[in-house]
């Protein structure tokens, strides 16, 4: 832990110079991306994550002809309840079974599913064949997680979560674009190809060739997994019942809650998720109201959240050579916090985008150290769990948040009833300037406020983990030096 400090002190006082450390940090990336297996499993997630996107893209058109705002709503329940009933179960079997055949298993499944998608005329069939591909998710995410390790060698570990973590955030927006590209290219196939106009209506065909190329995209994922070569875990494999199911899993929870820096990381990640997942319910609305941004104006604002989350993500491993993630990780969780509260201020368009790109600078940079800390420090026969509950975590949150800042939302509707046709807003004076208020602004605020009080848990937190002179704990520091 010194030579770490002194590193880090060292490079702050400049003995290196920017333009050099930047281009070390590249060719850091170009090393990771030399080692075959790596480079194979991260070219597959990402095939694989932008096929994820596609059907969201297109989904979310299909279930809307079919079932309208309802449809939709019954759709995302479906998605969202995997993680709800198997999350922590699927990290068992992820532990309990190759992760390299659980890859694979699950990429060709979701393609199957996909394409009985393709061919689906019912909402209820949609919501069924929804909940089994987020299943096999739920599988593919830990599994995928708990093998970098296996790849790389401990001192790449963040790159390599820095370059995953990039990839994921990267496919939202490619998958999202790819689909519009495929319904484009699908229009035109259906415009100068009368014998397809003549079997399907031209929104079927769309949809149904989308979900197809979607398939493939699953297909080539699992190909490429199948070429690298994970290191065996053990010689025979476990037993697997469901005596050792809930054995494992009684194990694995004991364990979250026992150890230290995982009850820290992943409680300051529900917390988080819960705050931040306000925006996911109040963006739209805050813009509207505050800025008048509708439309293109606010998916702006998202694109440059999630430009800032790619960003963060990719400066993580030069932070990380820079400032103890340990401190650094609860900092970036209370700036993220910070530029939330800041963001529900700024009236001004062009600075609102400033500062929400920011602030997805400080969520990329925290993610990826939160799962580079795990990797560095979990014992590697619980890894599955861990990020499966990691997984579980996110998207419960998210489904929590939308809950919980829906009714925060309700309640300052009650204070101060805005309406489009009716702007209704409060003005508070600051002195230098008068300040106006709207019920979006002030439930974001508090969505803000409590990605803070996060922060301030993992610096409390991590600190009795890492610095344990200083205190009680000093867990991480205990293990290590036993294992040495």
């Amino acid at each position: 832990m010194d030579e770490e400090a002194n590193d880090t002190s060292r490079a702050g006082e400049g003995g290196e110079e920017p333009g050099a450390g930047l281009s070390l940090e590249v060719s850091g990336f170009r090393k990771v991306l030399r080692n075959r297996d790596f480079r194979a499993l991260w070219i597959g997630q990402g095939i694989s994550g932008i096929g994820d996107w596609v059907i969201v893209g297109v989904l979310l058109d299909t279930v809307n002809r079919m079932g309208g705002p309802l449809g939709l709503v019954w759709m995302m329940v479906f998605r969202f309840l995997p993680a709800f009933l198997f999350g922590l179960l699927a990290g068992v079997v992820v532990d309990r079974l190759e992760r390299k055949t659980i890859m694979i298993v699950s990429e060709i499944a979701r393609a199957v599913l996909v394409v009985l998608l393709a061919f689906s005329n019912s909402l209820a069939m949609i919501c069924g064949l929804v909940f089994g591909i987020e299943c096999f998710t739920l599988l593919f995410g830990p599994a995928r997680d708990a093998s970098i390790p296996d790849l790389v060698k401990p001192k790449d570990v963040m790159t390599a979560n820095s370059l995953m973590s990039t990839s994921t955030y990267l496919t939202m927006a490619l998958g999202t674009m790819i689909a519009t590209l495929i319904l484009g290219f699908a229009a035109i196939m259906y415009k100068y190809l009368p014998f397809i106009s003549g079997m399907v209506e031209k929104a079927q065909f769309q949809h149904q060739l989308a979900f197809i190329v979607d398939a493939l995209t699953f297909l080539a994922s699992a190909m490429l997994i199948f070429t690298v070569a994970f290191p065996r875990r053990w010689e025979k494999r476990p037993e697997i019942s469901s005596a050792h199911i809930y054995k494992d899993l009684k194990e694995g929870l004991r364990y979250m809650w026992e150890n230290q820096l995982t009850r820290s990381i992943l409680g300051v990640m529900t917390i988080g998720f819960i705050g931040g997942g306000s925006l996911y319910i109040l963006g739209a609305p805050f813009a509207e109201q505050v800025m008048g941004a509708v439309g293109a104006k606010f998916t702006l604002i998202l694109t440059v959240l999630l430009s800032g989350v790619v960003v963060g993500a990719a400066m993580a491993p030069w932070a990380g050579k820079r400032f103890p993630k340990e401190k650094w990780f609860g900092r970036a969780v209370v700036g993220f916090g910070v530029t939330m509260i800041f963001f529900t201020f700024v009236d001004f368009y062009p600075l609102s985008l400033i500062v929400i790109f920011a602030g997805g600078v400080f969520l990329g940079y925290l993610i990826v150290t939160a799962y580079t800390m795990l990797h560095e420090n979990l014992a590697p026969e619980v890894r599955g769990r861990v990020f499966a509950a990691m997984q579980t975590i996110m998207r419960s949150c998210l489904l929590v948040s939308m809950g919980v800042f829906a009714f925060v939302a309700w309640l300052f509707q009650k204070l101060i009833p805005w309406s489009v046709d009716d702007p209704v807003f409060k003005s508070l004076d600051l002195g230098v300037m008068t300040k106006s208020i709207y019920p979006a602004m002030l439930a974001l605020m508090a969505g803000g406020a409590l990605v803070i009080v996060g922060g301030l848990f993992a610096i409390r937190a991590l600190h009795k983990c890492f610095y344990p002179d200083s205190g009680e704990g000093g867990e991480v520091v205990e293990e290590a030096e036993a294992a040495t």
